[in-house]
């Protein structure tokens, strides 16, 4: 069964002040940069084989010391992106509420509120399409590691235990800046299914991961 370890982004200065990001290319901030120097060792401790990150600058800078350090290349795919906010893009949730009070109640639901983007069933869509996609062939003995965005891997998460978008939404935490979503997957007759063994799990200092990934 294939081994995917999914990566939250370090910090950005909208993530720090609570802007949406969605498709804006905003880069690391200082602690982001810390983030991704911490991630460093619990990772490479796991031998990763493949990296694959969102083609957005917050997700390839939190990678790039480890795989500098392994000498891994970096597979970039749009497909991985944050959902698209549309022009609720660097609002905070008070301005977007003063803005558009119904289309913030809607999200507070657990709905888009936002109309000129992408629904979290979207997201969810593109996500989970790249997730099959990169870890189609990974062998038992391989380990993908995928960095990608809070939003996409909730919605990713939530599709494939089977929650609607919204329900992820209301019963699935966020993700935090360089937390871990940890997943098998294995192959039947009706194509790829996954197990979830760890969500929004820290990845700090020499601890190494919550749990023994090499479990069934």
């Amino acid at each position: 069964m294939a081994r995917v370890i999914m990566v939250r982004h370090g910090e950005t200065d909208w993530s720090r002040e609570a802007r949406w990001q969605g498709h804006s290319d905003v880069p690391l901030n200082a602690l982001g940069f810390e983030q991704a120097d911490r991630l460093v060792k619990p990772l490479a401790k796991q031998q990763p084989t493949h990296i694959v990150t969102s083609d957005l600058v917050r997700t390839q800078q939190t990678i790039r010391p480890l795989a500098e350090l392994l000498g891994l290349p970096v597979t970039t795919d749009a497909d991985l992106r944050e959902i698209d906010v549309g022009s609720w893009a660097g609002l905070t949730h008070d301005e977007a509420a003063a803005r558009d009070p119904e289309g913030a109640r809607r999200h507070d639901e657990g709905r888009t509120g936002w109309t000129d983007g992408e629904t979290y069933g979207d997201v969810a869509e593109r996500g989970t399409r790249a997730l099959n996609h990169h870890s189609e062939g990974i062998a038992e003995s391989d380990l993908l590691v995928i960095v990608a965005h809070g939003g996409l891997i909730g919605a990713v998460t939530g599709r494939i235990i089977g929650l609607t978008a919204e329900q992820q939404r209301v019963h699935l935490g966020r993700i935090s800046h360089g937390h871990a979503t940890y997943l098998r997957r294995r192959e039947s007759a009706a194509g790829p299914i996954w197990r979830v063994l760890a969500y929004n799990a820290p990845l700090l200092g020499d601890a190494g991961p919550p749990i023994e990934l090499t479990s069934h």
